[in-house]
């Protein structure tokens, strides 16, 4: 369903690719919510907004490719494509929204642009196989649960434009052995890197 140039609802039962239209500019809030058959998507560069739960729950969603005409990635975009394994963020990106990519369980890497200058909280929290992380370094902080349930993470660098990591940015990293933390940070919250059995090195 398309009304003008926004893209307001996809069918749930939609199997396979699906590419949309050109000129459309919005994909709005929860248009492939539940879009369990959805197995890749095309989107334009005309499009200049991904609504919050665009994709939310679409299972066999296995790559995303996001326009540098994006600027923002909403709330819960992603959340729940336990199929999704690459996504390309652009450096037209400066905010990725609270849960964004939540319980992504097969996504192994992302690297985040230097454009980006706020994860919101959970962005990837439960991204169990999630090894490696680039942190942007205009990202002033590590908000709550940010990376929470990242069972594979092994190693982390905050850069120096982050001053504050808070609540359970990082608990529940069973895999994690080393924290680089710069000067730049001024305060760890409380049980910031609880459970994270494996750490042995913070410098």
């Amino acid at each position: 369903l398309y009304i003008d140039n926004f893209l307001i609802e996809v069918a749930e039962g939609f199997a396979g690719h699906f590419r949309i239209k050109e000129n459309t500019r919005v994909i709005s809030d929860a248009a492939f919510y539940g879009c369990k058959s959805l197995k890749s998507v095309t989107i334009p560069n005309s499009v200049t907004s991904i609504g919050s739960r665009a994709f939310e729950n679409c299972s066999s969603l296995t790559a995303v490719t996001i326009p540098n005409s994006v600027t923002r990635i909403e709330g819960s975009s992603f959340s729940g494509c336990k199929s999704l394994k690459s996504v390309v963020i652009p450096n037209s990106i400066t905010n990725i929204g609270g849960l964004a990519f939540q319980a992504c369980t097969s996504l192994t890497s992302v690297t985040i642009p230097n454009s980006v200058t706020r994860i919101e909280g959970g962005a990837f929290n439960g991204c169990k196989s999630l090894k490696s992380v680039t942190i942007s370094n205009s990202v002033t902080r590590i908000e709550t649960i940010t990376f929470s349930g990242c069972k594979s993470l092994k190693s982390v660098t905050i850069p120096n434009s982050v001053t504050r990591i808070e609540t359970w940015a990082f608990v529940g990293c069973k895999s994690l052995k080393s924290v680089t933390i710069l000067n730049s940070v001024t305060r760890i919250e409380v049980a910031a890197f609880s459970g994270c059995k494996s750490l042995r090195s913070v410098v």
